[in-house]
Parts: structure tokens; sequence; C-alpha cells
């Protein structure tokens, strides 16, 4: 009596087809995941940017107090500043207490020291590679936009106006702007915006 055997396997060239089609399934899978990752979180950072300068809005209009019992506690404005010169830093942006004088803009260094006679109250760091990559003001009622040279953007907000004031590269509060425009970028070159108009509007695209 005999026995055949019939068991059958993959070939050499079945396993290196069938390990290739998984690798590259794989690579796709895992580049899109990154995309998509690196997507969210851009969008996570605009919304918290556009948190931040909601709470500026409201502190600024609502009277908070700047410090507990100080003169003229009551008197200060909120915003946020960005400083993408040279001086500055495209990685984060100074939560501010404009204090006197109320110039609409942050007067102090990005190392951001708190106490004392500084008006900086946070500096927020992003993180992921993502920067603060334009910043433009808008200048007419059309959405009309200028970009080029600004590297220091001040939007605050004090009472009694629920206007946002906007200066810029320093200089005193523009009440000729219509708005302003935050672009920031990924590390992979996404770009998210957040928009600011004078009439207290803030939002993210």
């Amino acid at each position: 009596m005999s026995f055949h055997s019939s068991s059958k396997g993959f070939t050499l060239l079945e396993l290196m087809i069938t390990v290739g089609v998984m690798l590259a399934l794989t690579s796709i899978i895992g580049f899109n995941q990154s995309r998509y990752t690196s997507g969210a979180a851009l969008k996570n950072l605009a919304n918290n940017l556009g948190l931040s300068l909601r709470q500026a809005q409201v502190y600024g209009i609502s009277v908070k107090e700047y410090s507990p019992g100080a003169a003229g506690g009551f008197s200060a404005g909120y915003g946020v500043e960005f400083d993408i010169s040279s001086g500055g830093d495209n990685t984060s942006y100074i939560f501010f207490a404009d204090r006197s004088p109320l110039n609409g803009r942050y007067d102090g260094n990005f190392t951001c020291p708190i106490g004392g006679a500084s008006e900086c109250l946070d500096k927020i760091t992003m993180s992921g590679g993502n920067t603060v990559s334009k910043l433009c003001t808008i200048v007419d009622a059309s959405g009309t936009e200028s970009c080029n040279g600004i590297t220091r953007l001040d939007i605050s907000f004090v009472r009694p106006a629920i206007e946002a004031k906007i200066s810029y590269n320093g200089g005193p509060a523009d009440p000729s702007l219509k708005g302003a425009r935050v672009e920031l970028t990924s590390i992979d070159g996404k770009k998210n915006s957040v928009v600011v108009y004078v009439t207290g509007q803030i939002s993210v695209r």
C-alpha cells in the first residue's frame, strides 16, 4: 500500500507578492494617517487660538480685574500678540493685559516675564512643528489684505467698546483697519487661518 502526499504551500514567488502587497497597503495607511493627524492638530491649534482671542474679548469687555486690589485693576484691556520677527517667535504667541497706557499692544519682550509691571499673562507655545507663517491686516470692507512686511500683530479689547483694536509692527492701534488674519502652517505645509474683524467676529478657516 502506498501513500501519496497532496499537501500544498506557497511558492517563494507567491510569498514575495503577498508580502509586497501588505507592505504597500501598510505604507498607504500610515501615510494617510500621518496626514490626517497633522491636519487635525493644525485645526485644533487654530481653534485654540480662536479661543484665546475670544477669552481676551470676554475679559476686556466684561472688565476682568487685572490684579486683585491693584490700583486701576479694572481698567486693563486684554489681547493677544504675534511676533514672527527675529526678536519674536513664530512657534508661540502672548496673551497679555493692556495696562496703562491703553495703547492696544503688548509692551514687553517675547520672553514673557510674569508679575510686577509686566503685561504678559501667558506665553502659549505651539507643538508639532506648527508655526505662525503669515500676519495680515484687512484694509477694507471687501476683504483686501495687506501682508507684506507685517511681522508683529496685536489684537486687543477694552471696555466700553466691543470692537477689536488692531495694531501692527509696534505702531498704535489703527482705527481704519477692518480686521486681521493670522495664518498657521503645519510641518507638512497645511494651512489654517484665524480671522478677527473689528466688529468682534472671530472665525477659523
